[in-house]
């Protein structure tokens, strides 16, 4: 019996002394049972992705355009590009093409208008099923076009700022349709002073094809 409980202890004592070298002498990336195991002796050493590191998933682009017809003629077509900073928040940057013209009672007098934007999107309610595709919009735009005075005409930018809600669905991978109402802000005071504005009207409407990666 003593024999046997010697015998017992040489070996769990030679397990334990094998266990400790393969232990110790076990490589860098060791194989065992199908799993990958990786010893890294710099475990004082933390790696760390940068925060703010450029995502191209967050990336969207677009356009939007709007048409008028009548006694003024309003055509309106404005590509631009955007970045999503998280769930909330996305902005971009675009450029302006406008073609106005209107209605003498003789003929159509018309204007090339061009420019660039800057706007800013913010999404409430990017969790909820039907209205994760409502934002609001806040845009400033610095237009040129040509101005009527004393009968000499001259190029000249005029500032707007439009304000409104938009709404995108989609309609396949990564596409959406855009439709957006605004509101000049800076309209209202212009027309009041009798400064210059590009838009006939305080109001707009566009509608859009919109992509994001």
């Amino acid at each position: 019996m003593q024999r046997q409980f010697l015998f017992l202890l040489f070996i769990l004592f030679s397990a334990q002394l094998s266990f400790a070298q393969v232990t110790d002498t076990l490589p860098d990336d060791e194989v065992i049972d199908n799993t990958v195991i990786i010893n890294d002796n710099r475990t004082d050493k933390k790696i760390k992705e940068p925060k703010n590191q450029f995502k191209i998933d967050n990336l969207f682009v677009g356009l939007t355009f709007s048409l008028s017809f009548g006694q003024y003629v309003f055509i309106d077509v404005s590509p631009y590009v955007g970045y999503l900073l998280g769930k909330f928040v996305g902005v971009g940057i675009g450029g302006t093409y406008i073609y106005s013209a209107y209605f003498n009672g003789v003929q159509y007098i018309g204007d090339n208008v061009y420019g660039g934007r800057l706007f800013v999107n913010l999404r409430p309610f990017p969790e909820f099923r039907g209205l994760k595709g409502v934002y609001a919009h806040l845009e400033g735009e610095y237009l040129n076009h040509t101005q009527y005075n004393r009968g000499q005409l001259s190029r000249r930018f005029v500032p707007a700022v439009n304000v409104g809600l938009g709404y995108n669905t989609s309609f396949d991978k990564g596409f959406s349709f855009t439709a957006e109402f605004l509101v000049n802000a800076l309209w209202f005071g212009q027309r009041a002073s009798g400064q210059a504005t590009v838009y006939n009207s305080p109001w707009q409407y566009r509608l859009g094809l919109y992509y994001a990666f």
